[in-house]
């Protein structure tokens, strides 16, 4: 017998309450990652003058790098954003995915893999959990 990890999806129920908590959280995050984008392009500027004064290696390095965070930061938000629209946008009674979860699982010689295996959904509705899907 050994006892090994899977992944279980955790979903919500899509209700007027957990909209409310979904669209705040979203945009809480939204305004978090517009004020460090913010202190970014501060900080982008202060790096790349710094750079000019070593020399143009260093200044197309820091260009590059520079250009690699803004992608990584203007994406993040891209993301959030879609988050934000499809949470606003979703019907009640939708199902949203919201996190994946590791859970224990027992197996033994003798089980069946892909049953032991299979997805198991935790279904929340307004934070309590409503519903336990296992599938097979």
């Amino acid at each position: 017998m050994l006892t090994i990890f899977r992944s279980v999806q955790v979903k919500i129920i899509m209700t007027e309450a957990s909209r409310a908590v979904l669209v705040a959280q979203y945009r809480n995050q939204l305004q978090q990652r517009n004020e460090e984008w913010e202190q970014w392009q501060f900080q982008a500027k202060k790096i790349l003058a710094d750079a000019r004064k070593k020399s143009a290696d260093t200044y197309a390095l820091a260009q590059e790098k520079i250009a690699r965070e803004e992608r990584l930061r203007k994406e993040k938000i891209e993301n959030l954003t879609l988050q934000l629209d499809q949470v606003e946008n979703l019907p009640v009674g939708s199902e949203l995915d919201y996190q994946t979860i590791q859970s224990p699982v027992t197996i033994q010689v003798g089980d069946i893999w892909d049953e032991k295996m299979a997805g198991t959904e935790i279904m929340l509705k307004d934070g309590r959990v409503h519903e336990i899907r296992q599938k097979t």
